[in-house]
């Protein structure tokens, strides 16, 4: 034990040794000269070192915190671009999906007249599920293939053009068959029945065997006559032998004409739509009683309009 403690004295001792360092100028400042203990001495190298390696430690804590900083602007710059991509997929996915509602009602329609007569309707998308999202959700996003989902996204885009089209077709189609009906005179009339066909008959006043370009549809007087199609009424008024009668121009070369009129309601030059009430049933001009001669002429020439009233689109 007294040896242990001759020991600490004597490091004692040398600790308290003094070092004495001189600065010599090559000039004629005189030189300089410190004296410090051995034991100042190593508290400052000691000092010194663990300041260093502290500042060192510090430091590359700083150098962490601005890599991850770095990773997490990156990270989010990669998370907007796959929502951005995620959103653009859905809402084309959204307008296929709502192209194949309008595609799917037509074939399940179980005529053309309600094809043509009724708007097409629209349906709303559906919640598009995404394996690339869910993994998003997950926490997984290191592991999606960005190249992969632009790639996807692209193609997606390139079906969405070639459905587009493909639908912008079936309408267009549908538009003409909706303009076509509009404008074909394939409705009835009036109410009634037939009381002289389309074709030769005998004449009911003069008993002469003759072509009678129309039908006959006899019914009470004032009963309502319709336009048959859209148009525009050629002529309103008084023809020798047809009494009362009214012409319409439809387009697409079809013209009809109605004659024996009680009353005329629609005027020349007035546009008429299908359905629409132009005059009340009569017995004017050569007549044996109450009825409409209702005549269909295709290229300026008489047609039987049973072929059109028989067939309506059924």
């Amino acid at each position: 034990m007294a040896k242990f403690i001759m020991k600490i004295k004597e490091l004692l001792g040398e600790l308290r040794r003094k070092v004495t360092i001189v600065f010599i100028h090559h000039g004629k400042i005189k030189p300089f000269k410190f004296n410090f203990s051995v034991l100042f001495l190593l508290i400052v190298f000691f000092g010194w070192t663990g300041m260093t390696l502290w500042a060192g430690f510090i430091s590359g804590k700083h150098i962490d915190y601005l890599a991850i900083k770095a990773d997490n602007k990156i990270m989010k710059a990669r998370m907007l671009f796959f929502a951005d991509q995620i959103k653009k997929s859905k809402e084309m996915l959204a307008q296929v999906k709502q192209n194949d509602d309008h595609i799917r009602s037509l074939l399940a329609m179980d005529s053309k007249r309600i094809i043509i007569e009724n708007d097409l309707g629209a349906g709303g998308p559906t919640p598009i599920e995404s394996s690339a999202l869910s993994m998003l959700l997950s926490g997984k996003i290191d592991t999606i293939d960005y190249q992969d989902i632009s790639k996807q996204s692209f193609e997606l885009l390139e079906e969405y053009k070639a459905s587009m089209k493909s639908y912008s077709e079936v309408i267009n189609h549908i538009a003409k068959q909706r303009e076509m009906f509009r404008y074909t005179p394939s409705i009835w009339p009036c109410k009634g029945m037939i009381s002289s066909p389309y074709g030769i008959r005998f004449h009911p006043i003069f008993n002469t065997k003759f072509f009678h370009p129309a039908i006959d549809i006899a019914n009470k007087k004032n009963t309502p006559i319709v336009a048959t199609a859209d148009g525009v009424v050629a002529f309103s008024g008084w023809m020798r032998g047809y009494g009362n009668v009214i012409a319409i121009e439809h387009g697409h070369k079809y013209r009809t004409v109605y004659a024996h009129l009680a009353k005329m309601l629609v005027k020349k030059g007035e546009l008429v739509t299908k359905g629409q009430e132009i005059a009340k049933m009569g017995s004017t001009g050569r007549s044996t009683g109450p009825h409409v001669h209702y005549e269909l002429h295709l290229n300026k020439r008489p047609i039987n309009p049973m072929k059109y009233l028989s067939s309506y689109l059924n």
